[in-house]
């Protein structure tokens, strides 16, 4: 019978693709042996004991352990809260989950069960997975973490499974990029952390993660947390905990999930000015779009008004008879020119996962397509994600685990929206006008010119949208590999010892075309109007390898202990190529290097790097009330000098839980206190960056003199006695229920010292050098996180859950070096996020100067402090409604306070396209154009100096002023006030708060009466999705917008941000 089935499974069509996949010919000889694993454990499966758990509200609990008591034979419920698992009449099962109390039911001579759990509201036992993947009652530690589950990200996807945390994870920042293939910025408690899996770090650009195969997230806040993953942790990190096999009542489990979205309708997009075209004071006409004619070439959009007049233009055709452009009637024609080129997005996810286990081992195998179709015409994403997963109890002592994943991400050309002409929106709304429609440009190539003059409104600083699109494209290409194997092995009662590896490598390759006739601003190949080429390849490789000791014991019935002891090494290699052309393409169209009308230009690199370690911890708690964690590390860097290449650090965290030590009044369910301290070691390496030689002095090839090479150092004098950096870090905190949990309040507040750090000291050029090598600079960082649980209502057939998550930090200068107290303007005691510009001169009551010539404003020639660049605060709120099997959810988040400079603003403003930038006073002068003497309509209001002057300090304080003033009177007219006023950094200075609703479900789960009538199905459910519905900043002059990417102080140009509608399909066989 079994035989049989596995042999009708594997012969499914659903299955004979994925064998025959191209994608995965690596991998067909490793799935086959999966699947025929599989189907052995579904030989062993016994006779059956069913059942069903459920709450007090009769609600099904998922995941819920079921062992039969003295065996290592167990299982899990599954989302119905269904279970079945081998068991002998009369033996004992035991039914645990976090949150609820224990229970052992005997087993007798029914074969299906209803057992119900009840809610552990006295010592709330819930388990959370720690550094290491090490797993520890959350009541016992004595930092701050937050898990989130990882069905939650399965059904309102995004694209990268990591922008899904946003909102949900107080501390946890992810600025969500528009642009497909952004990467989301990740920062926690204000700096850079790193992704874990399954307990071991593992270079991840987050693109590499399939969200259907983490069973959770769990978020580490800051170095105490993370101390044990070494100066990689000190930051905190993101622990994510995959999938391994279980089994249904089947003695498998096969589900199926797929999502897809279309995404459509803008939230923050740019608009553009529809009633004067290309030109300068208001004067344009098309000759060859080189310069021949009026403005025609490298144009602003301050050209003629769209009356109807004759003007010769692009499209002209050619006067047989005089052999000049036949003028024609000027209007408006490309008002919508951005939404006409844009295009709907679409996101689609399919996931299927093959998964058993018994008291033998687990099996899990999964695959995931994922394709994502961008904005831009002929842009788009692919990723393939293979995961496999098996643990082997080889015997009572000794077991066997495995986990392999394989990602490749794959496009032949992803859109590029930095400041460039190969930009839509730098085409189209910053330096294009309304004159023509993007549409009548889809015919890209010139007539009897194809592969060598693009057709365009505008022939030499600007590119044709639709041939960017087409022709200039950029190509990914990027295989990703992560694994480990672990053997553990139980050496007597309470001893264990572990040896675990695992590799994490990747393999890119880049391509980038740029066709004769391309805008491209002159790069490192000269491709500007000539064309070119250039590839790249990158390889990256990295090995942990660590063994880990383990002893746990009662030492009395008051104390027990935990104590661990281990060694890593950690090796990482990287080799990488680039390669272009120079000066040109030899021959059209045809994509290589060699392809080149000087000698192509190669240059590669390789680094290599290492850690040893050794570490260890101890956990000692005293009646399950008061727990003590203790953690030291040993790290030898090979890039650091032989000196000081060694460095210890430790930590300390303490937790005490009142409500087991004293009787609270009633109301209060749980309460908990902790304080934790922690001092990090790190290296210095930047983070992220492959240059592993960065703290010694290195060398680069430079020019050839008489045909011979040369090297040159770079300019930094480096010190041989550079020192390791340090993180200090204190923390504290108190997580308080009330009304039986369902009021919760989890308070920290955190205190770090960041430093001495390795830097850069900018030196005078007379010295030889430009920058010297030094430990100095210390922060203070400082900060408060709040998270806010409550069930307002918990009925049988409706409840409703709510979770707030709000947060602060804010970095200082604590110490500079030797006895200076300031560093780039920032004194010791001051935020280090103030920003600087260039203001306006202003009289001392706060008016603004003008010129009395010209009438356009003066500015200070010195920076002044203008605000903040951080967010004051940022929070995230989600509900959760449940009615029988239907459930409603909803999240908002946002950020409030900190300032930046909108760039797409001020582009738009100095080029004429921003739609404020046509109004009464632009209207005036092009009526009194041709009037002789006319200077203009608009005055500004303001003061010009009449006498006197103004004296400050270094930092722009007055130190005297004796000026007078008289009002400005001066008319000017409204483009050359306009360029000088709004295309000014101070003048598009804007509030970065905003909010968002991130996310909407509705989610239907088949009833277990509808289930029943069929047998093909064990669960299933639908959802109606809905991601970034809604979006609103507070200024107003930041609604063009999407401030949800920024976290600097000034914005680039960004794929008009969209909302996301979809469905989710999830099915369990």
């Amino acid at each position: 019978m079994f035989t049989t089935q596995c042999i009708f499974i594997l012969n499914k069509p659903l299955f004979k693709p994925l064998l025959m996949s191209p994608i995965l010919a690596s991998l067909r000889r490793s799935s086959l042996i999966f699947s025929l694993l599989l189907c052995w454990y579904v030989s062993l499966a016994q006779s059956e004991l069913k059942g069903r758990i459920t709450n007090e509200a009769n609600q099904p609990i998922a995941g819920v352990t079921v062992q039969v008591k003295g065996t290592n034979t167990r299982t899990a419920t599954d989302q119905n809260g269904r279970f079945s698992v081998p068991a002998a009449s009369g033996a004992v099962l035991i039914f645990s989950h976090v949150g609820f109390v224990s229970r052992e039911q005997p087993a007798g001579n029914e074969s299906d069960i209803a057992i119900q759990l009840k809610p552990n509201n006295d010592a709330m036992g819930e388990v959370v997975v720690t550094a290491l993947g090490i797993k520890k009652e959350k009541k016992a530690l004595g930092y701050a973490v937050q898990e989130v589950k990882g069905e939650e990200l399965v059904k309102a996807r995004e694209p990268n499974v990591i922008s899904s945390l946003t909102g949900k994870v107080a501390g946890l920042r992810i600025a969500s990029s528009s642009n497909l293939f952004g990467d989301p910025g990740i920062s926690l408690r204000g700096k850079g952390t790193i992704i874990v899996v399954d307990g071991v770090r593992i270079n991840s650009d987050s693109w590499n993660l399939s969200a259907d195969d983490i069973e959770s997230f769990s978020v580490l806040k800051g170095p105490t947390a993370a101390a044990l993953y070494g100066s990689d942790g000190q930051n905190g990190a993101i622990q994510i905990t995959t999938k391994r096999g279980s089994k249904n009542k089947r003695g498998y489990s096969v589900e199926f999930n797929s999502s897809t979205q279309l995404q459509t309708g803008f939230n923050a997009v740019p608009g553009l000015q529809g009633e004067y075209g290309p030109g300068s004071n208001f004067q344009y006409e098309y000759g060859d779009g080189r310069g021949a004619g009026i403005n025609d070439a490298d144009y602003d959009v301050w050209g003629p008004r769209f009356e109807g007049q004759l003007i010769k233009q692009w499209n002209s055709e050619v006067d047989p008879a005089t052999g000049d452009l036949v003028p024609l009637p000027w209007t408006a024609k490309g008002k919508n020119n951005l939404d006409n080129f844009l295009q709907n997005g679409i996101l689609s996810s399919n996931n299927i996962a093959i998964s058993a286990n018994n008291d033998r081992g687990d099996i899990r195998f999964s695959i995931t397509q994922m394709y994502q179709r961008g904005q831009v015409p002929n842009t788009k994403l692919n990723t393939t994600n293979v995961a496999m997963s098996g643990g082997l109890n080889i015997n009572k002592k000794l077991r066997l685990e495995t986990n392999i994943n394989y990602n490749k991400q794959y496009t032949p050309n992803y859109p590029v929206f930095a400041y460039q002409p190969s930009s839509p929106v730098y085409a189209m709304m910053i330096w294009g006008a309304a004159n023509y429609d993007v549409r009548d440009l889809r015919d890209y190539w010139m007539p009897g010119k194809e592969g060598t003059q693009q057709k365009n409104v505008e022939n030499y600083q600007y590119s044709n949208p639709w041939f960017i699109a087409y022709e200039q494209l950029r190509g990914y290409y990027k295989d990703d590999l992560y694994g480990y194997a672990k053997l553990k092995y139980n050496i007597t009662e309470g001893l264990d010892v572990h040896l675990r590896t695992n590799v994490s490598t990747n393999y890119l390759n880049r391509q980038n075309r740029y066709p004769i006739s391309t805008s491209q601003y002159n790069g490192d190949g000269g491709y500007f109007q000539r064309g070119g080429y250039n590839e790249s390849f990158s390889y990256f490789w990295e090995n942990n390898t660590d063994v880990l000791a383990t002893y746990s014991k009662d030492i009395s019935r008051s104390f027990s202990l935990k104590a661990s002891a281990g060694a890593n090494l950690l090796t990482r290699r990287t080799n990488y190529q680039y390669s272009h052309t120079n000066n040109g393409l030899l021959v059209p169209q045809l994509w290589t290097v060699q392809n080149s009308v000087d000698p192509p230009s190669t240059e590669t690199f390789k680094t290599s790097y290492q850690r040893r370690s050794v570490y260890g911890y101890a956990d000692l708690d005293y009646r399950k009330m008061i727990f003590l964690s203790l953690t030291g590390r040993m790290d030898q860097a090979t890039t650091l000098p032989k000196a000081n290449n060694s460095y210890f650090y430790p930590s300390v965290s303490l937790s005490g839980v009142i409500s087991e030590m004293v009787k609270l009044p009633e109301v209060i369910s749980f309460a908990k206190v902790r304080a934790s301290y922690a001092k990090v070691g790190n290296d210095g390496l930047v983070a992220g960056s492959e240059n592993y030689y960065t703290l010694y002095p290195t060398y680069s090839t430079g020019v050839r003199w008489n045909g011979n090479p040369s090297l040159y150092y770079s300019g930094t004098l480096y010190d041989p006695n550079i020192s390791p950096e340090f993180s200090k870090a204190l923390e504290f905190g108190a997580d308080i229920r009330f009304f039986r949990n369902r009021l919760g309040f989890d308070f920290t507040y955190f205190r770090n010292i960041e430093g001495p750090s390795i830097f850069y000291l900018p030196l005078s050029q007379s010295t030889g050098v430009t920058t010297l090598q030094r430990n100095g600079l210390t922060y203070k960082r400082k900060g408060v996180e709040l998270v806010v649980t409550a069930s307002p209502i918990r009925k049988a057939n409706f409840s409703w859950d709510v979770l707030l998550n709000w947060s602060t930090q804010q970095r200082y200068l604590d110490e500079v070096y030797d006895t200076l107290q300031t560093y780039q303007r920032i004194k010791v005691g001051e935020r280090t996020d103030k920003l600087y510009l260039t203001d306006f001169q202003k009289s001392a009551n706060g008016q603004i100067i003008y010129n009395p010539g010209n009438g356009r404003p003066l500015f200070n020639n010195y920076v002044t402090m203008q605000g903040y660049g951080n967010e004051n605060w940022m929070a995230g709120l989600q509900n959760t409604f449940r009615y029988k099997n239907l459930s409603f959810g909803f999240l908002i988040d946002g950020r409030y306070g900190g300032k930046l400079v909108n760039y797409l603003s001020q582009k738009q403003w100095q080029a004429g396209a921003h739609p404020l930038s046509a109004n009464e006073y632009r209207l005036a002068d092009w009526n009194n154009r041709d009037v002789a003497g006319y200077k203009g309509t608009f005055v500004a209001d303001g003061v010009n100096i009449v006498s006197g002057t103004l004296e400050v300090d270094g930092d722009g304080n007055m130190v005297k002023d004796t000026r007078e003033y008289k009002d400005n009177e001066t008319p000017i007219k409204w483009e050359s006030f306009a360029k000088g006023y709004y295309g000014s950094s101070i003048a598009n200075l804007v509030d970065k708060s905003y909010i968002k609703l991130r996310e909407v479900t509705i989610t239907y789960n088949a009833s277990q009466h509808l289930l029943s009538k069929q047998r093909f199905f064990n669960a299933a459910s639908v959802s109606l999705v809905g991601r970034n519905l809604w979006y609103h900043a507070k200024d107003k002059n930041a609604r063009n917008i999407d401030l949800d990417q920024w976290t600097s102080t000034s914005t680039e140009l960004e794929t008009p941000s969209i909302k996301s509608f979809g469905l989710n399909l999830n099915l369990i066989f």
